[in-house]
């Protein structure tokens, strides 16, 4: 089982948008809210693929893509107001559901940090009932800073960090 991650080609939007709405519907499903990621279209990888504020990774399996990774380079995010060079934000990661519970996104997460340039402090965040979630993350050598938002009625985001 090999995983390799590259920056996403504008034409993998297609099907990177498929395996991301595999991904989140589960969620979706649970908490619907307005911003979970199975809400997005196509266009959405596209527009950032042209932004330098993010950085878009695909996730390859013996070659196939099975899922991305967005990074939000510049900006805010729900727990950081303004991100600076070396600070970076994961805004998402997604793997087709049938290759979930594999190893395969914490992998993914720690190869696409070679991406970032001089990274010192990497953020992400999710719903704190993840318990899937914060295993990875906490493999990937996130911590948990204690704070939490309430973004939706009973969605309520952990925000993690990593030093580098």
């Amino acid at each position: 089982m090999e995983i390799t991650i590259r920056e996403t080609h504008p034409s993998e939007a297609e099907e990177l948008i498929k395996i991301q709405k595999a991904a989140f519907l589960p969620l979706y499903e649970k908490y619907h809210d307005s911003g979970n990621p199975y809400l997005r279209d196509k266009r959405d990888i596209l527009c950032r693929l042209d932004n330098p504020n993010f950085l878009y990774l695909t996730v390859l399996l013996d070659n196939k893509i099975v899922g991305g990774i967005l990074y939000r380079l510049k900006g805010s995010t729900p727990f950081i107001k303004n991100l600076i060079f070396g600070k970076y934000y994961l805004t998402r990661v997604y793997i087709l559901p049938e290759h979930q519970s594999k190893g395969i996104a914490t992998e993914a997460i720690l190869q696409s940090e070679k991406f970032l340039k001089n990274p010192k402090k990497l953020y992400v965040d999710f719903p704190e009932d993840l318990d899937k979630n914060r295993r990875c993350y906490t493999k990937c050598g996130y911590k948990d800073t204690g704070k939490r938002l309430e973004t939706e009625p009973g969605a309520i985001l952990a925000a993690f960090e990593k030093v580098i």
